[in-house]
């Protein structure tokens, strides 16, 4: 799976840099609601475990102390 960028033209969601999808290639768009400033935070709430399971170990444990 891979993060792309891309905006909405008004008609179509046109990427915003190369990617190496075939034709008819099934792809998930997520877009925030149009007053929804929390997707970010939201976002980061989600990847939280991720990062614990990574930094959270011997070898990063002098960054505990900076």
């Amino acid at each position: 799976m891979q993060t792309l960028n891309a905006h909405f033209d008004g008609r179509f969601i046109v990427l915003d840099e190369p990617a190496r999808l075939k034709p008819n290639d099934k792809v998930m768009v997520i877009a925030p609601d149009a007053n929804d400033d929390g997707l970010a935070d939201g976002c980061a709430r989600l990847s939280e475990s991720a990062f614990q399971k990574i930094w959270d170990n011997p070898l990063d444990a002098d960054y505990d102390r900076l």
